[in-house]
């Protein structure tokens, strides 16, 4: 048996134009249908059918098929199966075989419950159905509990005594998630004129799901909702599984921030001058030490050439033989992992391939940190998916469809609960101006991960800029002699000032606080002195009816508050009251 995935999507819609092709957390809202269809064990075959020129170039980055949908079947009056018969007859045509079962999905649903449509497929095979479709209960919606109006006057759309809701006959709508069909029962012919639903056959099942498991994308408000849906299925899982820990060290909002010391290639190819960094890093306060596991050859080709900053710190002109220098051994990553545990600072490292990965997983490391480069390698990030470890992924140099691209597959992949984002200024050094620390926040809003910062500029201050921007990560490059020839050297710390530059990061960690909008007990002191209440402005006697001029508002505070003394006026003293005294409500009647 054959399966056709066939997405449909066109370019023109009246209530949100370009829909499909819209941002919804960083990527285009047909990417998530691209996800849905890819993630389906039983699909064989996915085609997308399409008058948008964007949304076809992003099925294509994806590898997936195109049909180019004809004008008459792009428009507002144009039918489902229309498209489809026309899209699965292209296919069939181009490839030689005739298709057995057709999955229909929308390209404007981002939001669709995991597995959805292989539990369709199987449902169509097991009962020998023409159709199945994905439907939803009808809540307050449901006619019996809705009018229609008569100028203002309403009346029940279905008579009825019915007085709770609860006791309201289930009634279901096709949510529109997913629809699979035989190709008989698509093809057939309409049993009578203007038969739209004959496509579905005559034996149509369904499956029922909850109505937050499908968001079908008409209006902004409907971009609105799936993005909070998302965002509450990412919450969903770190609220199972917890939050992301890295050797037991809890990282996210609220917790001291995760120094990573970057030492990098700034070893020079040497073990001992490695371990020189590591002690290094655990005198400035660093949470870890990182380094970066390649292996030229398996890296870069020979002809490729070195970046200016390359060329122009080392004078080397081939990355290949650069790199080749700067390779460590097995061993020596093993003996500096060995230091790292002597010296109570976790040993990281950066892998550039799936065997440098697997070497890292052999040691035991606590999380798997991704170069920039490296974020849009999804057979590296899968791997790195299966360790179960944390992942820290950097954003340098990437548009936002390709960090949101990374998100969603990792999401995919069960492991965006365990993701942390790094923002990321691919510059060497960055210029001040370039920080644009703003991103932290920005990525953290968007995606709704952990945000940290990968600090390439040549500040002591960034750390704790970048804290106060909501980093949870900081990574910095650092070594021993930033006079040192070498590709990172210059951009780098020296030992003096990562220790500074650490202690920094700790301060405005401090000053961040918990976000308390109550205020501190250190403020209890001015509150009470410097606050003020309502007072009587002159001596009052008792029967006296107060008015504004027997009232006034000084220090110290404790008293009734002025926002209660307009409610004082007109009112009766029980007893004489001498001026400058505080009011209650016990004193007036």
């Amino acid at each position: 048996m054959h399966t056709l995935a066939v997405i449909i999507a066109r370019a023109g819609s009246k209530g949100l134009p370009d829909k499909c092709v819209r941002l919804l957390g960083g990527r285009a809202v047909i990417e998530y249908t691209f996800d849905h269809a890819l993630s389906a064990s039983r699909v064989d075959a996915i085609l997308l059918t399409t008058d948008s020129e964007a949304a076809k170039a992003l099925a294509r980055a994806r590898g997936l098929g195109v049909v180019d949908r004809p004008a008459e079947l792009a428009t507002d009056t144009a039918t489902v199966d229309e498209a489809a018969r026309h899209a699965v007859s292209s296919y069939e045509a181009s490839h030689g075989w005739t298709v057995d079962h057709v999955v229909l999905m929308y390209g404007n649903i981002p939001v669709r419950a995991d597995g959805m449509i292989d539990r369709a497929i199987a449902k169509l095979i097991d009962t020998g159905a023409d159709s199945v479709r994905s439907v939803a209960l009808v809540g307050k919606q449901h006619p019996d509990w809705i009018h229609k109006l008569d100028g203002d006057r309403m009346q029940q759309f279905r008579k009825n005594s019915i007085y709770r809701r609860q006791d309201l006959d289930p009634l279901y709508y096709h949510d529109g998630a997913v629809a699979v069909v035989t190709r008989d029962a698509l093809f057939a012919a309409p049993r009578w004129a203007g038969d739209h639903q004959g496509f579905l056959g005559e034996d149509r099942r369904a499956i029922i799901q909850q109505p937050e498991d499908c968001v079908d994308v008409d209006g902004p408000v409907d971009l609105y909702l799936a993005n909070a849906i998302l965002r509450a299925r990412i919450e969903d899982q770190r609220a199972q599984h917890g939050p992301v820990r890295i050797a037991g060290r809890v990282i996210g909002e609220g917790e001291a921030a995760y120094v990573i010391a970057e030492a990098g290639v700034n070893h020079e190819g040497s073990v001992r001058k490695a371990i020189a960094l590591v002690d290094a890093a655990a005198a400035a306060g660093a949470d870890a030490v990182k380094f970066q596991m390649f292996s030229a050859d398996r890296l870069v080709s020979e002809s490729t050439a070195t970046a200016t900053y390359q060329q122009e710190r080392t004078g080397a002109t081939c990355q290949h033989a650069l790199l080749k220098q700067l390779e460590l051994s097995r061993e020596d990553f093993a003996s500096i992992q060995h230091h790292c545990r002597q010296m109570n600072i976790e040993f990281l490292a950066t892998p550039f391939s799936v065997a440098d990965l697997e070497q890292l997983l052999s040691m035991g490391v606590p999380a798997i940190k991704f170069a920039s480069t490296d974020l849009n390698n999804p057979a590296l990030l899968q791997a790195g998916v299966a360790s179960n470890l944390p992942l820290i992924c950097s954003t340098g140099a990437a548009t936002a469809e390709e960090i949101g691209r990374a998100v969603g597959d990792l999401h995919s992949w069960g492991a965006s609960y365990r993701t942390v984002l790094l923002h990321c200024v691919s510059s060497y050094p960055t210029p001040a101006d370039r920080a644009n620390l703003r991103a932290i926040g920005e990525l953290s809003e968007r995606f709704g991960l952990p945000v940290g910062y990968s600090d390439h500029t040549e500040s002591l201050g960034t750390g704790g800029l970048a804290v106060a921007a909501g980093a949870v990560i900081i990574e910095k490059h650092f070594t021993l002699d930033r006079a040192a020839a070498g590709p990172d050297h210059s951009m780098s710390l020296e030992p003096g000032d990562l220790e500074r530059y650490v202690a920094s990061i700790r301060e405005a960690g401090r000053m961040m606080g918990d976000g308390s909008l109550d205020f501190d007990e250190c403020e209890a002191e001015v509150r009470r002195i410097a606050r003020k209440s309502v007072v009587a402005a002159r001596d009052l006697s008792a029967g006296d009816v107060l008015s504004r001029a027997h009232l006034a508002v000084k220090r110290p505070g404790g008293g009734m508050a002025p926002a209660e003394l307009d409610r004082l006026i007109g009112r009766r003293i029980k007893a004489d009251i001498a001026a400058d005294t505080q009011l209650s409500w016990e004193m007036v009647l």
